[in-house]
C-alpha cells in the first residue's frame, strides 16, 4: 500500500481522536454501588468507600419481575446473589411436588451460598426484584483481597443459623398465635416503618406462602390475623401492609 504526501501530512497533523475520559465508566459503576442502599446491610459492609471500584467491576445487577427463579435446587452454583431491594421466598421441592418455603430474603440478604457444587434450595421473586450477581470466583478473589468480607461472611452465616434453630422452635413447640406473632415481629424488624413512625409488617407474598412456612393453613393464618386485631395489637392496612399497633403485646404473645 503507498501513501501521498498529502496523506502522510493530514495525517501527522491531525488532532487525536475523541474519547471519554478512561475512568468515566469506572466511576459510573461505583456510583451505582455507592448509592446501593442495601450496602451496608449485605457482604459489601464490610468493604470501604475506596475499595467500591474493586466490587463494582466483579458484580453484575438484575432487575427481575415478580415470579422469577434466582437460583433453582439441585442446579450447579456458579453465582450468589445479594438482593437489594425487592422480596424473594427460599424453597425446597419434596419429592411428591410440594414445596416446602424455607425463608424469604430481603434487602442485604445473600443468596446462592453452597456448601458443594449445587445449590441447596431455590430463590424465586415474590416481587419485582433487583439481585446483584457475583460469580464464586470473582467471590473468592474478593474475598483474598478484602479478607474483611470472610469476617462478614461468618457473622451473616452465624445469623441464618440462629434464624434456622429459631423456626425449628417455632414449628415444633410454638402455638399458631405464636408462630403468627414471631412472623411479624421479624418482619416488622426489616420493614420501614409508616410516616407516622409506627413500625409496620410488609407481605407481598400470598397466603398460602406465608402458612407453608409457618406451618398453618390459609385460613387458621386469616383466624390468627383477626385475633391480633381485635385484641389491637395489629391493624391491617392494606392486603400487603400491617400497622404494629402494640409491639409489646406481639413480643408477649410470640
Amino acid at each position: 500500500m503507498t501513501f501521498s504526501v498529502a496523506t502522510i501530512a493530514d495525517a501527522a497533523v491531525a488532532p487525536p481522536p475523541m474519547t471519554a475520559p478512561p475512568t468515566r465508566a469506572a466511576e459510573t459503576v461505583t456510583g451505582r454501588c455507592a448509592g446501593c442502599s442495601a450496602r451496608s446491610k449485605g457482604l459489601c459492609g464490610a468493604l470501604t468507600a475506596g475499595d467500591l471500584p474493586d466490587l463494582s467491576t466483579t458484580s453484575r445487577p438484575l432487575d427481575l419481575l415478580s415470579v422469577t427463579p434466582v437460583v433453582m435446587e439441585g442446579e450447579e452454583a456458579l453465582a450468589v446473589f445479594t438482593v437489594t431491594s425487592g422480596m424473594l421466598k427460599l424453597y425446597k421441592t419434596l419429592p411428591d411436588g410440594r414445596q416446602q418455603i424455607t425463608g424469604f430474603a430481603t434487602a442485604g440478604d445473600v443468596i446462592g451460598l453452597a456448601v458443594g457444587t449445587g445449590y441447596a434450595y431455590t430463590a424465586e421473586t415474590v416481587t419485582a426484584s433487583t439481585v446483584c450477581r457475583m460469580s464464586r470466583t470473582a467471590l473468592r478473589r474478593l474475598m483474598e483481597r478484602h479478607p474483611a468480607i470472610q469476617g462478614r461472611l461468618l457473622a451473616m452465616t452465624s445469623v441464618e443459623l440462629s434464624a434456622a434453630q429459631d423456626q425449628i422452635l417455632l414449628l415444633g413447640c410454638k402455638t399458631a398465635v405464636e408462630r403468627v406473632s414471631s412472623f411479624l415481629l421479624a418482619l416488622s424488624r426489616r420493614s420501614r416503618p409508616l410516616a407516622d413512625g409506627t413500625p409496620s409488617a410488609f407481605l407481598p407474598m400470598p397466603k398460602v406462602d406465608i402458612g407453608a412456612y409457618l406451618g398453618l393453613r390459609p385460613e387458621t393464618l386469616s383466624r390468627v390475623l383477626r385475633k391480633l386485631e381485635v385484641a389491637g395489637a395489629i391493624t391491617r392496612l392494606t392486603n400487603d401492609r400491617i400497622r404494629i399497633e402494640d409491639p409489646a403485646a406481639l413480643e408477649a404473645a410470640a
